[in-house]
C-alpha cells in the first residue's frame, strides 16, 4: 500500500516538473500571440534595472522550487528503496518461520510415529531383533503388564502386604527375566532409556567418594548384578548383609573400572532424577 502511495506522488511531482520545465522553457523566436500581458507580471513603467532585478528574482524562485521538487524525488526514491528492502526482509522472516514450524511438524510426527506399535516395531528392529521376536516383545509387554496391574489390585484387595521389589509386581523386571540381561539392553536401547547409572554428583563423605566415583561415572554392575538404571541399583543395595564390601563396575570416559564400597546406599545422585542413591 505505502509503494502505491509513494508512486502515485512521484507521478504527480514528475508532472509539475515537466509542467514547470515547458512553462519557463524559452518560446520560439517565431512571434506567437499571446493572450498574458506582460504588465500582469512586471512594471513597464520601472527603470531597467528594477525590472532586471524583478527578472533575476523570478528566476531564481523558479530554481529553488526545482531543487525543491529534485530533493522531494530523491528522498521518495530512498523510501521506495527501504520499503524494498523491508519486504525482503519480512519475506525471509516469514520463510524461515514456515521452516521452523515445518520442522516441528515433522518432530512430532516422528515421535507420535515412534509410541505407536509400528514405530516401536520398527525401533526394535533397528536394534538389532527380528519382526517376529519385536511383535513378541510387544505382546509380552502388554501382558506383563497388565498382569502387574492385577497383582496390585488383588494385594490391596485383600490387604495383603506386597513386596514393592517382587519381579511380578514389576513388568520390566518380569521382561528381563524372560528374555536377559543382553536382549533386554537392546530393549532399553531401542526405547531410548538409560543402559547404566549416570552419576551426577558425588556427596561428602559418602561411600562413593571413599571408593573415588566421579561425576560422569557409569555405574554397569553392582556385586555382579547388571544394573540398568536406579532402580535396578537400589534393589541390589538392599540385598546380603550391610556394609559388607561390593565390587561396582563402572566406565569412565569409555574405560572399565572396578571400584570396591560397602553395600548399602552409595550416595550419589544422578543425571535423570535428584536425590541421594
Amino acid at each position: 500500500m505505502n509503494k502505491i502511495v509513494i508512486a502515485v506522488a512521484i507521478s504527480l511531482l514528475a508532472g509539475l516538473a515537466v509542467g514547470a520545465y515547458f512553462i519557463n522553457a524559452p518560446q520560439p523566436e517565431t512571434p506567437v500571440a499571446s493572450s498574458v500581458d506582460p504588465g500582469d507580471y512586471f512594471d513597464q513603467t520601472a527603470a531597467t534595472e528594477t525590472r532586471i532585478r524583478a527578472l533575476e528574482a523570478a528566476v531564481a524562485e523558479e530554481r529553488n522550487a526545482r531543487q525543491l521538487l529534485e530533493d522531494e524525488l530523491q528522498v521518495l526514491y530512498a523510501e521506495i528503496e527501504r520499503l524494498s528492502d523491508t519486504q525482503a526482509e519480512t519475506d525471509e522472516e516469514r520463510v524461515a518461520e514456515v521452516r521452523e514450524n515445518q520442522e516441528r511438524l515433522e518432530e512430532f510426527r516422528r515421535r507420535r510415529a515412534d509410541v505407536t506399535d509400528a514405530g516401536r516395531t520398527t525401533r526394535l528392529i533397528n536394534a538389532g531383533f527380528t519382526a517376529e521376536r519385536a511383535d513378541w516383545i510387544l505382546q509380552r509387554e502388554s501382558e506383563l503388564l497388565m498382569e502387574s496391574m492385577q497383582a496390585r489390585f488383588d494385594a490391596r484387595r485383600s490387604g495383603e502386604p506386597f513386596d514393592p521389589f517382587d519381579a511380578s509386581l514389576d513388568p520390566n523386571s518380569a521382561l528381563r527375566a524372560e528374555i536377559g540381561d543382553a536382549q533386554y539392553e537392546q530393549y532399553l536401547q531401542a526405547n531410548d532409556r538409560s543402559t547404566a547409572v549416570s552419576v551426577g554428583s558425588v556427596f561428602e563423605s559418602s561411600p562413593a567418594q571413599r571408593a573415588g566415583l566421579q561425576p560422569g561415572d557409569q555405574i554397569v554392575n553392582y556385586d555382579g548384578t547388571r544394573v540398568f538404571d536406579v532402580s535396578d541399583l537400589n534393589q541390589q543395595t538392599m540385598l546380603g548383609e550391610p556394609g559388607e564390601s561390593v565390587v561396582v563396575d563402572i566406565t569412565r570416559d569409555g574405560i572399565p573400572m572396578q571400584v570396591v564400597m560397602p553395600r548399602g546406599p552409595i550416595g550419589v545422585s544422578t543425571d535423570r532424577r535428584r536425590g541421594g542413591r
